[in-house]
């Protein structure tokens, strides 16, 4: 079978990466709809997409959300499927008739667990040691609840930060693509539908709700900081009336001893590279953080000096 006529819908690192994988693969899509980003954003991914559509001469346009033209050209033919991938707005469900196929999405966990917003965190802040891709059929019902097309799981290792999976889960969006568009070719396709009893939901996150608790154990304190590190918002604390974000941690040297007087966020033990705090279970070691306010980012004892220190 010839290679199939798609849209591309989409942005970011990954839906970047992606992007240029299908093309050094000669999948080359009919369209390209580039997600816009935020003026804030530093990394600006879709100036890399229109350098390479440019490249291939490929019709494209960017924006936040699709509109009038984007489904005029949708309708003007018949496409086999569109690709989803790092796109953040909601697409209309009557678009997914005008494809023969209809429109598929990269998930970033093994469906149906972690259906909903932020699975590569949440799976991270939960303890799992691994997560994974799936690439699905976005349908009419429950989020995140169409037929499964290929999966691929993907390791949490229990020192990784959340862009060390991500990056790990960005190489499993490729090669779920890949494999789905050469059983595509060959005709051996295969769609699973979900085992609903099995699935389960994640609520979206705000940057509030980042705020690290002491009363938790260290290894969950941990866990949460590494889902949430730079470059996403941040687990935080706060010291001196200011607000820290924590870039990087380990548990602490004294985490395996009982105590049986504690004070949780108490600043135990102030070294050159790292303070020591209290939690509700063990220590943690902070060893980064950053003062959103100027940008600096440096060891927490430039600032805290004394081990009756207590972090909020």
């Amino acid at each position: 079978m010839k290679n199939p006529e798609y849209i591309f819908i989409g942005g970011t690192y990954r839906g970047y990466k992606l992007l240029e994988a299908l093309l050094l693969n000669n999948y080359i899509p009919s369209y390209l709809v580039v997600l816009k980003e935020d003026d804030h954003e530093v990394d600006k991914y879709s100036n890399n997409i229109i350098q390479l559509a440019t490249a291939k001469n490929i019709n494209y346009s960017v924006k936040k959300k699709l509109n009038s033209i984007d489904f005029e050209i949708i309708k003007s033919r018949e496409f086999d499927f569109a690709l989803v991938c790092g796109w953040r707005t909601i697409i209309p469900d009557e678009l997914n008739k005008q494809f023969r196929m209809g429109m598929l999405a990269a998930h970033d966990s093994l469906l149906p667990k972690y259906r909903g917003f932020s699975p590569l965190n949440w799976a991270i802040i939960n303890g799992e040691k691994e997560t994974g891709v799936t690439l699905f059929r976005i349908n009419e019902g429950e989020v995140d609840s169409g037929d499964i097309i290929e999966q691929e799981k993907v390791t949490i290792e229990s020192l990784e930060y959340a862009i060390d999976v991500y990056e790990k889960v960005t190489q499993a969006t490729i090669s779920v693509h890949l494999k789905f568009l050469t059983d595509f070719k060959n005709g051996t396709l295969n769609f699973s539908k979900q085992l609903e009893s099995e699935a389960t939901y994640t609520c979206k996150r705000s940057p509030a709700d980042g705020k690290v608790n002491w009363n938790k154990s260290s290894e969950e304190i941990f866990n949460f900081i590494r889902a949430l590190a730079h470059p996403y918002p941040g687990a935080f604390c706060e010291y001196g009336g200011k607000k820290y974000h924590i870039r990087k941690a380990a548990l602490g040297k004294n985490n395996s001893k009982k105590y049986s007087g504690k004070i949780v966020g108490r600043v135990i033990s102030v070294q050159p590279d790292y303070i020591e705090v209290m939690c509700g279970e063990g220590t943690i070691n902070i060893t980064q953080w950053e003062d959103k306010e100027n940008g600096i980012v440096e060891s927490p004892s430039v600032l805290v000096k004394s081990i009756v220190a207590t972090l909020l």
